[in-house]
């Protein structure tokens, strides 16, 4: 007799097969816009668990993390409403009619992804863990570079901060942050929180267990400071890939853990988007408090349906920019070395980034006064080459994301490597645009790429030594 353990996977294998057939029947069908969201629900919890007990994939690796962000920032308003549970009236900006394409979209998002974990790990079937003590994952050259970084990020974002408003900056609300960013020398501000998680992630890669009392304090310290200035996703980020990587090291943590920081979460994120817009101060917390819907948090995060609907509506055959949105994002790698400041000056609408660029459009008073909607990451493939460009886009995205996923515990180089493009990734592309994944990235790897060769040029230093006195 087979043991339970085999009988399993394809058991859950067949489950999502049957949750595929009926997500393309439905969108054949063309229901009502609420069966298309418990369609894409269904899709994509059959897509969970199919990668976790099929495919062995755990939460914490690349893939796993991806999807299950990707849902809760498309679907996390959506779902609520649909069951009933959740009163949309205190969403203002949901509408709850013409989502169909946007849900349309989602759904063969999820379908594509999950086919290209199916492909890239068709070889064994399953996820094949490493084993963590083949290797060393503690590196101390790449320790102390990312703590070094880690200190000069946060002291050049508190240089930025103070700048913005040197009289108050300590009590300023997250939409004057916004405001004065946009009138003001934002660069050490942005540069800062950039090269502080930059630091992060190679801190956590390269650091013992020792010096992982460090990387924590660190975190923390990064944390409290953009939670405190409204900036929750950048905090909650850092904190994520902190606990992944320190996971993948071999680092164990309460099982109850996870489940008392998503408990603790859905009460602080909803207090925090009333609390950041108003001097903090034990009113404003009870007035939050008051005024607070435990579904509050799933539904603000829930936000990227917005402008993914948005999109759909605006954009179509002949509206596609042909990837001239990722042309655009990564010309904005490169830094405004100008010694005076100046705002970039636009002349069409369609030369904005994709996230400013629908804030324009159906939020002209927040664009004016420097809000914004932020993005998608189904909507910007879908802006530069329709569905195909959706179904191609997270195919390559599922298979390259494995594959990092593969390297990512050779070494403490190849775990920050995981980190850094992880990071942004999870975040900005799955609730904003290409612009804020590509710069990011790039930094962090050229950070991360000197220190590799830093140790490669004195490694070669070093045989050259010993080579002549051996001669001699």
């Amino acid at each position: 007799m087979r043991p339970l353990k085999t009988l399993l996977p394809p058991v859950f294998l067949a489950g999502w097969c049957c949750a595929a057939i009926g997500a393309i029947w439905q969108i054949q069908m063309r229901p009502g816009d609420s069966t298309l969201v418990l369609t894409a629900a269904i899709l994509l919890s059959a897509s969970l668990v199919a990668s976790r007990y099929a495919l062995k994939l755990s939460f914490t690796t690349a893939p796993m993390m991806y999807l299950s962000l990707l849902g809760l920032f498309h679907l996390g308003v959506v779902v609520p409403w649909a069951l009933g549970l959740y009163d949309i009236e205190r969403t203002p900006w949901f509408i709850p009619y013409g989502l169909s394409k946007g849900l349309i979209l989602i759904i063969y998002s999820i379908l594509a992804y999950q086919l290209g974990l199916f492909a890239a790990l068709i070889k064994d079937g399953h996820w094949i863990k490493p084993n963590v003590t083949c290797v060393s994952l503690e590196d101390t050259r790449v320790f102390i570079a990312g703590i070094a970084l880690f200190a000069i990020g946060e002291i050049m974002f508190y240089i930025g901060l103070v700048h913005l408003d040197p009289a108050g900056y300590y009590r300023l609300s997250y939409s004057e942050t916004f405001r004065l960013r946009a009138e003001t020398d934002p660069r050490f501000f942005a540069t800062g929180i950039m090269f502080s998680f930059i630091g992060l992630c190679m801190a956590v890669a390269g650091a013992s267990k020792r010096q992982m009392r460090v990387v924590y304090l660190c975190a923390a310290i990064s944390f409290s400071t953009l939670f405190y200035l409204g900036f929750r996703g950048p905090a909650l980020i850092a904190v994520l890939i902190v606990y992944a990587v320190a996971h993948k090291k071999g680092l164990r943590f309460p099982h109850w853990l996870p489940w008392a920081a998503a408990a603790v979460l859905l009460v602080a994120v909803p207090v925090e988007s009333v609390a950041r817009e108003q001097p903090l101060n034990r009113y404003a917390i009870l007035t939050s408090l008051r005024q607070m819907n435990i579904l509050d948090g799933p539904a603000e995060l829930g936000s990227a349906i917005r402008p993914l609907v948005e999109t759909t509506a605006l954009i179509g055959p002949g509206d596609y920019r042909y990837g001239s949105t990722y042309l655009r994002a990564i010309k904005g790698i490169l830094p405004n070395m100008a010694f005076r400041w100046e705002a970039p000056v636009t002349e069409s609408l369609d030369e904005l980034p994709p996230n400013q660029w629908i804030t324009a459009i159906v939020d002209p008073w927040a664009h004016k006064n420097y809000g914004g909607i932020g993005f998608s990451g189904i909507a910007e493939p879908y802006m530069n080459f329709g569905l195909g460009g959706v179904i191609g886009y997270f195919l390559l995205l599922s298979f390259l994301l494995v594959r990092l996923e593969q390297i990512s515990i050779r070494s403490s180089y190849a775990l920050a490597t995981w980190a850094l493009v992880l990071g942004p990734l999870v975040v900005a592309s799955t609730r904003n645009d290409s612009s804020n994944v590509m710069r990011p990235v790039v930094w962090g790897l050229i950070c991360l790429g000197l220190v590799r060769a830093t140790k490669l040029l004195s490694g070669w230093g070093k045989g050259r030594s010993l080579r002549s006195e051996t001669r001699e």
